[in-house]
Order: C-alpha cells, then structure tokens, then sequence
C-alpha cells in the first residue's frame, strides 16, 4: 500500500545584515535526506535551518509559507521525479517557480548549486525583493450604504452583506447583497405608492496601497438591481402595472474603498461608488410622474470587515 506522505519543514533564518529575510523548506516522503543535504549546504553558506514536521501537504505549505511578509524563498524536495524546486514570492498565495535542479546521481552537487542560487539572488543580489502575500484571503463584511440619484427616489438606505476572496496581493473578487430594509413612500395627493431596491452583484478591485493596517482598492462593480412598487398606476414607458410590479435594473459602478485595519481580524471600510442605474425608472398616476430613479446613480458607506486566512 502506498504511503501517505509526510512534509517536514525548516525555517531557515538569514544571518546577513543586509537582508532580512528567511527561508522554507519542505520535503515530501522519501526526500528528507535531500532536503537535509541543502539545509546543510544552507548553513555552510551562513543561514541557519531549524526543522520541525507537519502533516499539511506541499501546496498549503507553499500558501502558508507566502502568506508571511519575511520569507523571500521557499525549497522543496520531490521525489517523482528527484529534484529541487525554488519558488520566489511574485504577490501570488503559492509564489514563482524561479528555478528546478534536477537531482541525477550526485544529491551534494544539487544541493550546493541551489543554496549558492539562493544566497545569490535573494540575499547578495542589490535587486528589489518582490512583496510576498501577505493580505487575508476572505473577509465577510456588514455595513450600511445609501443611494443617491435624482428622481425624488433617492436617497435610499441599504444594509449590505459582501464576501471577498483575494487570489492575488493586488487583486480580489467579492460578491455582495444590499437590502433596503424598509419601503420608501412616495405621496401625490390622494395617491400613495411605496417603493423599494434591492441589489444582488459582484466586484473586482486592484489594491495599489497593501499595508499592514491600511489597504486602498479601486475597481468596479455591477448589480443586477429589483425596483419593486405598490399602489402606483403604469409609467409612460410601461415600465410598472398598476397596483403592483417590480422590473430589474443593471447597475454599473467604478468604486473605491479604504479599509483601515482595527485588529488583525476586524477592519473599517469607508467606500464610494458612482455609477448608472439603466434603464431610468419612472413611477407614475395616470399622465402625474411621482418620481425616478436613475440614469446617474452613486452610492457611499461604512462597513465592518472579519478577516480571515
């Protein structure tokens, strides 16, 4: 029967006083001798290795080992086929392959040509280091937001609920629900309507700015967005049956969001967005128009954020 394999992992911690940085280790079953063999070489070459087992497999190693803002390379040992893989941190969750040595009939010499590779190009080397990821990978958020758009609709008040996954340091996707939690009411007269929006859509934002407690993102976001109405006749345009109807508006945003970090789990996020509501929705008695809502549209809130890896 096929053994299940095992990862031992050392950390190996740079002694240079030009760099601070540390490096990983893992190998799976059947290839601790080699990985011992360049933590050896390693330390011959001024970085110290400490090594401790785990039972996680070689790619969460690879998410965990990026995740920390020190490690600046990462070796693993494989055994089908025998070789070394060296990955550098380029923002992603599991890094950059920067190099593969081959491991033929000669273990030592594999081991000295990445250790050297490695002291070279990540401590020696006077180049930028690439930023490793270091941001959550989910967060799940709760706020409050209000829509403007003239018509006499707006402003209208929204609960919001959002999902985000970052695949990449600058980048990520979120998917969000936004609740109008009560019906706006609309009089004319002796006619009364009551009016409510819900919107259902999803995001994808670029972080130029990822700090430790600050983050700025800017991106754009679409809803799809239900426009329901009670006790108003049709609108010139057909849009809302007497009594009772709703109809679906696309909701197209650029947006931006600062989110500032009060914990390590749990973040403010402050944001804006300014888009159109299409097509224009008009609520109407008879030839008498009560209001609109869209073209132009724009909507801001705070949120509260859990952070989590």
């Amino acid at each position: 029967m096929r053994e299940s394999p095992t990862i031992l992992v050392a950390v190996l911690f740079s002694v240079s006083q030009t760099a601070r940085a540390e490096t990983v280790v893992v190998s799976d079953a059947g290839s601790e001798n080699l990985c011992e063999g360049a933590g050896d070489e390693l330390e011959q070459v001024g970085i110290e290795a400490s090594a401790t087992q785990t039972g996680a497999a070689a790619r969460r190693a690879r998410r965990r080992a990026f995740a920390s803002d020190t490690v600046n390379a990462l070796v693993v040992c494989r055994t089908k086929p025998v070789r070394i893989d060296v990955f550098y941190p380029d923002g992603s969750r599991l890094g950059e392959l920067a190099f593969s040595v081959p491991v033929d009939d000669d273990p030592s010499s594999a081991a000295v040509y990445a250790s050297e590779r490695i002291r070279s190009e990540r401590f020696i080397a006077d180049v930028p280091l690439p930023s490793p990821f270091s941001p959550a990978l989910w967060w799940v958020g709760l706020g409050a937001d209000a829509l403007f758009s003239p018509g006499g609709i707006a402003p209208l008040a929204f609960i919001t609920f959002d999902v985000g996954y970052r695949f990449h340091r600058n980048w990520s996707l979120a998917g969000f629900a936004s609740v109008q939690p009560y019906m706006r009411q609309l009089d004319a007269g002796p006619l009364q309507t009551r009016l409510r929006l819900d919107q259902f859509g999803v995001a994808i934002s670029y972080h130029p700015l990822v700090m430790k407690r600050v983050d700025l993102a800017m991106g754009a976001r679409v809803s799809a967005s239900r426009f329901g109405a009670n006790g108003t006749r049709a609108s010139t345009g057909g849009q809302l049956l007497p009594q009772k109807d709703a109809v679906w508006l696309v909701f197209p945003a650029g947006r931006m969001a600062l989110r500032v970090g009060l914990t390590k789990l749990l973040w403010l996020r402050i944001q804006g967005e300014l888009g159109a509501l299409l097509p224009r929705a008009v609520v109407s008695a008879g030839l008498m128009e009560l209001g609109s809502l869209g073209e132009l549209a724009g909507q801001a809130g705070l949120g509260l954020e859990v952070h989590l890896r």
